[in-house]
């Protein structure tokens, strides 16, 4: 039996697209409100308007003009605000990092960030043409069955960012041994 109202909400949820992000220069409580819009059903995404300045503060984004939020801004609290209820906040500066050494546009990263995210929550409730297989499967255990393959997947970033932060060190160490010479 499937809950229809977890999958109710799991379908709903859908991040804005990069080009209907505000780019007025939206105010902190402004930014705030928009991002916890589309994950009001979602409390462990939350972020309070003191977050986002810590995020500022902390240099995760560039520097806002004159107290209001940019486009490319929002996006990137929205990505920060998702990941960070997985990652911790040095993966999440890691991989925001990684992205701006690879030159990836804002815009860019953050369209693919939505569509594999919203990909990715529809896996919970598998299509007709695969149910056969997973026919006697109970919500229980395809609970049980989702907890794993969080965990794998947690596991897998830990040692992912492990191994990145230790080859984005390695120059730098390198760099500083030969200063040393």
């Amino acid at each position: 039996m499937e809950n229809k109202a977890i999958k109710d909400k799991l379908d709903q949820f859908e991040l804005p697209v990069y080009e209907e992000i505000p780019d007025v220069g939206l105010y902190l409580e402004q930014v705030s409100r928009y991002i916890n819009g589309p994950l009001a059903e979602f409390p462990e995404m939350k972020v309070t308007p003191s977050m986002i300045s810590n995020y500022a503060k902390a240099k995760l984004f560039l520097r806002v003009n004159k107290k209001t939020y940019s486009r490319e801004q929002i996006a990137i609290v929205f990505f920060i605000t998702i990941a960070k209820s997985v990652l911790s906040i040095e993966y999440v500066r890691t991989a925001l990092d990684l992205f701006r050494n690879k030159n990836y546009s804002v815009q860019k990263g953050y369209e693919y960030f939505r569509s594999e995210l919203q990909n990715a929550v529809t896996i919970f409730y598998e299509p007709a043409s695969t149910k056969n297989k997973n026919a006697n499967i109970t919500e229980d255990e395809k609970m049980l069955k989702n907890i794993c393959t969080a965990i794998a997947h947690k596991m897998y970033l830990e040692r992912y960012f492990e191994a990145l932060q230790s080859t984005m060190q390695e120059p730098t160490s390198k760099h500083k041994q030969n200063d040393k010479k």
